[in-house]
């Protein structure tokens, strides 16, 4: 059973990003809420100023939250006893007990900076990628403007909070695990890592950018670590967080911690973060994990290599598409407008993460993986023995879908995008209206104190 639990976790896609910059999916849903795009400029300040100023009522804040999670979420590994906030004054170490008390990389940078959108240039001091992941492979950041902020300066909800919700892939989660080959992956109580390629640099962090909550229950039966994924674990906890920051009257932390709960949420748009093999029914991930298991690898080496090319190739068009838009300042553009609210949005339930937003994208899983089959070239998406990776082939994906494919094909694939983003925009709208309805509230209640 254990060695059958295993072979099935090795045929979860390792490539743990979603949209792979999430400013794009990002920006245009903050630029439509009231509630973001109005809000006056807030001071930006320091992580080590905000966790000072707020040492004693954070310390009672994180414990009151780690009670909720061990309460109230669908599958949880306690925190340590060891790594609870403890208020010492200190200010050399406070960055790393609050590192551990939330359980991320306390390598993470926490620079004060600003993520443009692709196109937009700001005559503003410049800050390097280097300075703002933890990763030697920096992505979509050397294409894109980043810009130096200093304690002091006005920044706006929407540049905090579009830029924050692109942070979580930077290096927030690397290393957690207890072989990990990191000391505080050895104290953090997330035991080994139960799928993934640890010996990748950004293997370690599927599991927290990945939930799988719809499974049948026979594959939870023979394939328990599909239980250990945690991002509902960081939606509720930087939703809380960004609350806790708001009431405190730390603005810019509460928007900063809004962005990276959202980055986890924009995730769960994404069919490969919420469903193991996309265009596999339960029987048939059995089978190939069975053959394995018999002396046949063959099967589960082809699923790996198809689920990751096609997880990659779907997220390699999208971001090429929405660049493109917003280089070209083509707001009109269907996947811009899907992200365009019109009208208030679903309120907002805790168990909404499992019930519905994860549940959304799942429907829409084996569909996404037909139009893919449908409209890519059979070595991107069909080919085992390709790795899409190595193809360079994302410059060009545009034009080689329509070539392919023609318009129809093009459109289909557009199509499928929107509507996927179009589930973003109700479930991030949701989530940023409960936070700021909270906010409201508490700071009514105030005045009426």
């Amino acid at each position: 059973m254990r060695t059958l639990c295993f072979l099935l976790s090795l045929l979860i896609s390792t490539h743990a990003s979603s949209w792979s910059n999430h400013t794009l999916v990002t920006h245009q849903l903050l630029a439509t809420l009231p509630q973001v795009r109005d809000a006056a400029p807030v001071e930006v300040e320091s992580l080590e100023s905000f966790l000072l100023a707020n040492e004693q009522a954070l310390e009672a804040f994180l414990d009151q939250q780690e009670q909720w999670m061990q309460k109230n979420l669908w599958h949880y590994a306690p925190r340590p006893q060891d790594l609870a906030f403890k208020a010492t004054g200190s200010k050399d170490d406070i960055r790393t007990r609050f590192a551990h008390g939330i359980r991320v990389n306390p390598n993470t940078k926490w620079p004060l900076y600003l993520q443009l959108l692709p196109g937009e240039k700001r005559a503003s001091p410049p800050i390097k990628p280097q300075s703002v992941s933890t990763l030697k492979s920096f992505d979509h950041l050397v294409s894109v403007q980043l810009v130096q902020l200093q304690p002091g300066d006005k920044a706006s909800a929407i540049d905090i909070v579009t830029t924050a919700a692109d942070e979580p892939d930077h290096g927030l989660d690397i290393g957690l695990f207890t072989d990990s080959n990191t000391d505080y992956g050895k104290i953090y109580g997330f035991g080994k890592q139960p799928f993934g390629n640890p010996n990748l640099e950004y293997g370690t962090q599927a599991p927290f950018h990945m939930g799988f909550y719809h499974e049948s229950s026979l594959l939870y039966a023979l394939g328990g670590f599909l239980k250990q994924t945690y991002p509902e674990y960081r939606i509720q906890s930087f939703k809380q967080l960004s609350e806790f920051a708001f009431r405190q009257g730390h603005d810019y932390w509460g928007w900063r911690f809004m962005g990276w709960g959202l980055h986890y949420l924009s995730d769960f748009s994404n069919p490969y973060h919420v469903m193991p093999v996309p265009g596999n029914n339960t029987m048939t991930t059995l089978w190939v994990g069975l053959k394995n298991l018999i002396g046949f690898p063959e099967g589960q080496k082809q699923a790996i290599q198809l689920a990751s090319n096609r997880h990659t190739v779907l997220e390699d068009f999208q971001s090429q598409v929405m660049s493109q838009a917003y280089e070209e300042k083509n707001l009109q553009h269907p996947t811009i407008q899907a992200l365009t609210r019109q009208t208030a949005a679903r309120v907002y339930e805790d168990d909404h993460i499992v019930t519905v937003i994860s549940q959304q994208a799942y429907d829409k899983a084996h569909d996404i993986h037909k139009v893919l089959e449908q409209t890519m070239p059979k070595k991107y998406v069909d080919d085992p023995a390709v790795e899409y990776s190595e193809l360079n082939a994302k410059s060009s994906l545009q034009a080689t879908v329509l070539k392919t494919s023609g318009e129809d094909g093009y459109n289909k694939l557009i199509a499928i995008i929107t509507d996927l983003l179009g589930g973003f925009s109700e479930n991030g709208a949701s989530y940023v209206e409960a936070i700021l309805s909270v906010n409201t509230l508490q700071k009514d209640q105030a005045r009426v104190d």
